[in-house]
């Protein structure tokens, strides 16, 4: 809402992060408390909350902080989405006048999925109800998030899986982990995902996964439609199509050398 204060908490986590910028020895929480005139124990805890999500890295020896890991990605991210979005858009619009499903493009965050272009049919175009740019989707109900989890390199997976929350959406979601690696096995096998009102009831998905020159897959393409749309006969060939869009996007990303952030 226009004229609404930020919360503090945001202001002071941004303060802090724009602070440790510009000094490359680090900052200790003293330093910071005096600097920023924010209390000892919350500047403490806004630190250690960062750190712990990787934004920022602590120097065991003088506990002097400095910006992580995570801001590094985070940058490389916003590079690698706004390179992929231009040479995705091209075979996003064709993929949409094909089959008139609302296409999306989605980035792997963090224990999620997000939405970051996405291509309306033109029937739609007034009355579109689908996810939004921005937005937000689990790993182990999403289309995007089966097809990137699937193509995983098999230790990470293994450490990731147990520490996913496997919330039920609606009746026809995966909540068991034997479940989930049984579906992940059979997106490896036939080369996309299927999302069937496992995010929301009345909707299906399905999505195939982007590979960089490296083999690597953290971007994905799916379209979207009801389950009217999107019946039997029209999801197989819905499949088949987001499959060989995104096999071509994969082919262009070799030719121009793009790689995914690691």
């Amino acid at each position: 809402m226009a004229g609404k204060k930020a919360s503090p908490a945001v202001v002071r986590t941004l303060d802090i992060l724009e602070a440790i910028s510009g000094r490359h020895g680090g900052v200790t929480n003293a330093f910071l408390s005096r600097r920023l005139g924010i209390p000892k124990s919350s500047a403490s805890s806004i630190l250690r909350i960062l750190q712990g999500r990787g934004y920022l890295s602590r120097f065991s020896d003088t506990g002097r902080y400095k910006l992580g890991p995570h801001l590094l990605t985070l940058g490389r991210k916003v590079v690698e989405t706004s390179d992929i979005r231009d040479l995705a858009l091209p075979f996003m619009r064709v993929l949409v006048d094909q089959v008139d499903l609302t296409c999306h493009l989605a980035i792997l965050g963090h224990h999620e999925v997000v939405h970051f272009e996405k291509i309306v049919a033109q029937k739609y175009y007034r009355t579109d109800k689908t996810r939004a740019v921005g937005e937000r989707v689990a790993l182990h109900s999403s289309s995007v998030g089966k097809a990137l989890l699937a193509y995983w390199p098999r230790p990470a997976l293994d450490s990731l899986l147990p520490y996913l929350d496997l919330h039920k959406f609606g009746p026809r979601t995966i909540t068991t982990l034997p479940r989930l690696h049984a579906k992940l096995d059979e997106v490896r096998k036939q080369g996309y995902a299927v999302d069937d009102e496992e995010c929301r009831p009345g909707w299906r998905c399905v999505g195939a996964p982007i590979f960089d020159p490296m083999g690597r897959s953290t971007v994905a393409l799916c379209l979207t439609g009801t389950v009217g749309e999107l019946d039997d006969v029209r999801l197989a060939a819905a499949a088949s199509a987001v499959k060989e869009a995104a096999q071509q996007i994969s082919r262009r990303l070799e030719m121009e050398n793009i790689q995914f952030a690691t």
